[in-house]
């Protein structure tokens, strides 16, 4: 619809407006806010539709001031259906509210001739005005509009199709409250006959659909408080089949819901290229319990003998009620089924056992590489373990995860090869290891010669002290040793002199031949004998003191004469500082 087309309607819809013919103008905005609605301009149709609504709600006051009271039902219905499009759900409710009560306000009006054309017609608006408030969820508001009318009516509505209208109400909200399957049957069965049919007869068959909203209405609320069945599918697929073979397809249907699925169907749809051989195509089973499941199978295979791979589509489609006969409908699939020209398991079982060769050279491999053994081999026996896991899916039949695990273990075996395979690598690998050795030997070198040297001198400074202390003792007990020679050389010295005086006091002294007295001869004799005696005692004590001199006990030496053990310790320390500190540093050289 062209932009002049639309505005044609807008204009028509106006000129009605203006002319007060509110209902046509309200069908004309709807229809050009349809076609708004199909070139993309919502915002504008959804002002058409706001303009609509609010037609709609003018032509029903409009008929609610002339006394016409359906009609302006009708309206209100429209404004609300219009609105509930919108998503306006406040302002539809209060629509459909106001419909009601137009359909009871009309209802009074027709009961007012007291006929009983009129008193059926009046009952027929009046329950469809209960059912418009139960379609909106304001059911104990239908009940109770119902009960009020048919009380105050009573006495009108006497007639056996009149009365069995007016029980409808009564027999939905029975229903609902017992929670009673069967009474809902027996009132659904009365709205159908009894209600739809006296509103055709009435001239008001456009509220059959809110009848018949109404009535879902109350097959919810019902549905609340039932026990509903669910029923989930799972298709069951076989794997790894050939253009040759006959297979076998199976449904598994599972009932997880609260109430029993009845007059479950399952119907098989299989590509064109598969041929059905065996079993049911369509399956049918009166009742599921809720807990329990069935399995339908049939068998096929390919209709052809291909060549490569082919892939079919498998799907089940099916219905099933509940016990208020709502129907449902159930799926499985659709799924894909694969066929080949060859085995797939038998095919992943031979590269299986090619890969597990690979793997067993690529241990030796790793044996005689430079690299670490250790985080290679685990990388071996995750290797392994994967490959074990490969063969346990060609078991199963989950063959798209084993072959997907394989092909990882071959990546991974081929990365592992081009690595051990590389020499410029290798090479690389080898002289960044040696040249990580070599600073990690220097690290450790560096301090290890500091502390052996640092030893070292600390105990040659401890021996130079103690070769300090023992010459300057050595000092000390040499002077010791020179004034005690000195005093015996002056002792002896002396001694001599004594030796000197006595022999010239004996060289003078007179001998026993010069004199003529005997006893003075004999006193001269042991004065001459006291002298050779003493002088001969004193010749031995210088003899002896020339001695003692002599003695290695008063000899001394030069100052520099220590004991050879210490001199002998500091020079070994000395040479063994030299001999360590060569040594490392030559180390330390090659580790350049």
């Amino acid at each position: 619809m062209s932009n002049d087309d639309i505005k044609r309607i807008i204009e028509e819809a106006t000129k009605e407006t203006l002319r007060e013919s509110f209902t046509e103008a309200g069908q004309k905005y709807i229809k050009a806010a349809g076609a708004l609605e199909q070139r993309g301009d919502f915002a504008g149709a959804e002002k058409l539709y706001q303009q609509a609504a609010a037609t709609f709600s003018r032509a029903a006051e409009k008929y609610r001031t002339s006394k016409s009271f359906k009609n302006a039902a009708l309206n209100m219905t429209s404004a609300g259906d219009v609105l509930s499009d919108m998503g306006q759900s406040a302002q539809a409710i209060a629509a459909y509210s106001q419909a009601a009560d137009d359909l009871y306000a009309a209802a009074s009006e027709h009961l007012m001739w007291g006929e009983d054309i009129e008193t059926k017609k009046g009952a027929t608006l009046a329950i469809t005005g209960s059912m418009i408030y139960i379609m909106i969820g304001k059911e104990a508001d239908g009940f109770h509009r119902a009960k009020t009318f048919s009380a105050e009516n009573a006495s009108k509505m006497m007639f056996p199709a009149v009365v069995r209208l007016s029980q409808i109400p009564q027999m939905l909200e029975s229903a609902i409250h017992s929670v009673d399957v069967n009474a809902f049957a027996a009132a659904e069965n009365a709205v159908v006959t009894e209600l739809k049919t006296a509103l055709a007869n009435s001239g008001a068959q456009e509220f059959s659909k809110y009848v018949d909203k109404g009535l879902d209405m109350v097959r919810e609320l019902l549905r609340g408080k039932l026990k509903v069945p669910k029923i989930i599918t799972q298709l069951d697929l076989p794997v790894d089949m050939t253009f040759v073979e006959q297979f076998p397809l199976r449904v598994i249907i599972q009932n997880v819901g609260d109430g029993a699925a009845a007059q479950l169907t399952a119907e098989w749809h299989i590509d064109d290229g598969l041929e059905h051989v065996s079993g049911d195509k369509t399956s049918t089973i009166s009742s599921l319990p809720p807990g329990e499941s069935v399995t339908f199978e049939i068998n096929a295979k390919s209709s052809q003998e291909l060549m490569g791979i082919k892939e079919y589509s498998i799907l089940v489609r099916g219905s099933y009620i509940d016990e208020l006969n709502t129907e449902y409908s159930l799926q499985a699939g659709p799924g894909t089924l694969i066929l080949k020209d060859f085995k797939m398991s038998e095919k992943i079982i031979r590269d299986l056992d090619v890969t597990e060769a690979r793997v067993g050279i690529l241990g030796s491999t790793i044996d005689e590489s430079p690299l670490d053994k250790d985080p290679m081999r685990r990388i071996l026996g995750s290797l392994s373990d994967s490959l074990k896991q490969v063969r346990t899916g060609v078991e199963e039949k989950d063959l798209d995860a084993a072959k997907a695990r394989l092909g990882v273990v071959n990546q991974m075996v081929d990365a592992m090869d081009a690595i051990l395979g590389d020499e410029a690598m290798m090479e690389a690998i080898a002289k960044t290891r040696n040249y990580e050795k070599n600073i990690y030997a220097k690290s450790v070198l560096e301090p290890m010669c500091d502390s052996v040297i640092s030893a070292i001198g600390d105990q040659e400074r401890k021996m130079e002290s103690e070769v300090s202390s023992i010459k300057t003792e050595s000092t000390i007990e040499a002077e010791k040793k020179k004034r005690a020679v000195s005093r015996l050389t002056e002792l002896k010295a002396k001694t001599s002199e004594i030796i000197r005086d006595l022999d010239m006091i004996y060289s003078q002294m007179p001998s026993a031949a010069t004199t003529e007295m005997p006893d003075e001869a004999a006193r001269r004799t042991r004065l001459r004998s006291a002298l050779e005696s003493a002088r001969t005692k004193t010749v031995d004590v210088e003899s002896n003191l020339g001695n003692i001199t002599k003695d290695e006990a008063f000899t001394t030496g030069p100052t520099s004469d220590v004991p050879s053990k210490a001199e002998l310790t500091l020079v070994v320390l000395r040479s063994l500082r030299n001999n360590i500190t060569q040594m490392l540093d030559e180390k330390k050289a090659k580790l350049e």
